[in-house]
């Protein structure tokens, strides 16, 4: 399944290629190589990433000699990236595939040969790896820690080679799989074809040998692993993917096709359809497996290495109509205990947290007010009552914050009037859910000014899509959608830009929330609430579209499927099927339907 989401890329190979794990990621360039990029740490945001810890700018292969510099032709999916390099005068296909299996604070490279000759032969294979062991924190001197040179061996007895900070205890490992020994060894002073990437690191190279048949394919496997606190757990890290790398990637596949599956649409307009889907992908490289337990997003990639940060809220809601109900509840625990733990005044939450598991930045009224927000919404899509009482003490105090700084909601903040609102509409509901008393909640609400739902001037694509799927202007909507999904990253339909994003920033995990809530609100008509299991249902069909369709969106306890297929001009005929019983339908026009497993209505767009 998975194999219909590849993208093939030919051209402006010089694009950044993203590789992500819940424990690493690599950042590099379409073509292969890995320039010196970003702007947090001037170019030194690229390369191997493991939690807060650089391992190293990049690996480098050379095959008889000849130095792999540029890529043909870059294959991304969503377990791994892949390279192909054409080496006609040489008789060889080259395709060098790199993954980072769930957990694992490292990188897999399969390198696969093909011998395009009628004659068998040897091949010599150098891989060189660029040490940068670093932390932002240290690089900046923001933490009183001083970076050191690296300093690397290599390992006989283990095959491999290992560096260190010569100031940290930051270690990192290299080498090949079981089976492929080590001809030889050096530490060259630049890596040969590319040069030195900036920095304090070190070049170590392992020669291989490889026999090919003729006309025949073989390959080898190697990993480069960092981040770990002494050399002993480095060894451990590398006899563990040595060992089992090939079942932790199948794990990763199999749970990416249950990713894909979920919510997976289909519309008429290919780039919109490869977007939306994408979007799950581009959601999971940005999430994260705290070292102490626990589950959050990145804000960035790769230039802010924190967890929540800018617009937090917005990017947790984008994971709902996606299937990630649980991730986002999981995520909301997780930033109630990383506060607490802190010791953050009642009702204050984490705003930027680091990939430790530190907190970085308290947030203010507008991130209470938001926590309370998202609470609700991811309700809606889960109606986990069980959930809503965990939370209900927190909602309550961030309640409570907000009352205080707000002069009991009489002295409100034009730039969070909006966001206090939702507060205490989400407030309300919870309460409701777990059969509390929501009077007072309502009352306040009450004194609350009205909020006025204009468009405003040169408003950015995101909110331009969203402003007009709440008018019904489906046809702007979806002009709007079809221009961000033009402008994501090259080759990476999915990461959808905005206009916030920072320079140097690839990938912001706020930005999808902008294209996937437009498409599930206002084209698909999906506006659920779980908590009483009532559908209110108001789906568009675009002027020249035949109709669309979503399978598998998690609601409660049940999965929904709605297709369109249009009948007239003006009308569609919509099929809504839902796994869990006891659902309701409830349409614009105000009729109410029950939803006992499958329900067609014809609607007027």
């Amino acid at each position: 399944m998975l194999h219909t989401y590849r993208v093939y890329r030919y051209d402006h190979l010089e694009a950044p290629a993203v590789t992500a794990g819940s424990a690493a990621v690599l950042i590099g360039a379409q073509n292969g190589l890995f320039p010196d990029m970003g702007l947090a740490v001037p170019g030194e945001m690229g390369g191997l990433w493991a939690g807060e810890k650089k391992v190293c700018d990049g690996f480098f292969l050379a095959v008889d000699d000849v130095p792999l510099t540029a890529a043909d032709a870059c294959e991304q999916d969503p377990v791994q990236t892949a390279f192909h390099y054409r080496m006609q005068k040489e008789g060889l296909h080259i395709v060098r595939r790199q993954a980072i299996p769930d957990g694992v604070s490292g990188v897999v490279i399969d390198l696969e040969i093909e011998n395009l000759k009628n004659a068998p032969r040897m091949v010599e294979i150098s891989f060189t790896v660029r040490t940068d062991i670093l932390t932002v924190a240290a690089a900046s001197g923001e933490d009183g820690l001083e970076l050191g040179r690296d300093v690397g061996e290599y390992d006989e007895a283990t095959q491999a080679f290992y560096a260190r900070d010569s100031r940290n205890p930051w270690h990192a490992v290299w080498g090949a799989g079981v089976g492929c020994r080590v001809l030889q060894s050096d530490l060259p002073a630049s890596v040969y074809g590319f040069g030195n990437t900036q920095g304090k690191g070190i070049n170590g190279r392992l020669f291989y040998r490889l026999r090919l048949a003729a006309g025949a394919r073989s390959g080898m496997r190697l990993f480069v692993a960092g981040g770990y606190g002494s050399r002993t757990k480095a060894e451990d890290a590398l006899f563990e993917l040595r060992e089992h790398a090939s079942e932790m990637i199948a794990r990763k596949t199999e749970r990416l096709k249950r990713l894909m599956s979920e919510s997976n649409a289909a519309m008429p307009d290919e780039l919109l359809t490869r977007c939306f889907n994408w979007t799950k992908i581009t959601g999971d490289w940005l999430t994260r497996e705290l070292p102490q337990g626990g589950l959050a997003m990145c804000s960035d990639l790769p230039e802010h290495p924190s967890l929540y940060g800018e617009g937090w809220a917005r990017a947790m809601s984008a994971r709902l109509p996606l299937g990630g109900g649980e991730r986002v509840q999981r995520m909301l625990s997780t930033l109630v205990e990383l506060s607490e733990r802190a010791q953050l005044a009642p009702g204050r939450l984490a705003r930027s947290v680091s990939l430790g598991g530190r907190v970085l930045q308290a947030g203010g009224p507008r991130e209470s007010a938001l926590f309370v927000w998202l609470v609700h919404r991811t309700l809606l899509y889960t109606g986990d009552r069980a959930f809503a009482k965990r939370m209900l003490p927190a909602t309550g105090l961030c309640i409570s914050y907000l009352r205080r700084a707000t002069r009991n909601f009489e002295d409100v903040r034009q730039d969070i009037a909006d966001v206090v609102a939702l507060a205490l509409e989400g407030q309300a509901y919870i309460l409701r859910l777990t059969g509390a008393d929501d009077g007072g909640i309502r009352e306040a609400l009450l004194r609350l000014p009205a909020q006025a739902d204009e468009l405003p001037e040169n408003a950015p694509l995101e909110v331009a899509a969203s402003w007009h799927g709440r008018q019904g202007h489906v046809e702007q909507m979806v002009g709007c959608l079809s221009q961000m999904a033009r402008e994501s990253l090259n080759g990476v339909p999915g990461a959808v830009r905005a206009r916030d994003m920072e320079a140097g920033v690839l990938l912001a995990s706020r930005a999808a929330a902008g294209f996937v809530w437009p498409v599930a609100q206002s084209l698909f008509g999906i506006q659920p609430d779980a908590g009483s299991k009532t559908l209110t249902f108001a789906p568009h069909t675009p002027i020249g579209w035949d109709g669309w369709s979503i399978e598998r969106v998690a609601l409660g306890g049940g999965e929904l499927s709605v297709s369109s297929e249009r009948v007239s001009p003006s009308s569609a005929r919509y099929t809504v099927k839902m796994t869990e019983p006891g659902w309701r339908v409830v349409c614009q026009d105000g009729s109410e339907h029950e939803l006992a497993g499958e329900l067609t209505l014809v609607l007027g767009d």
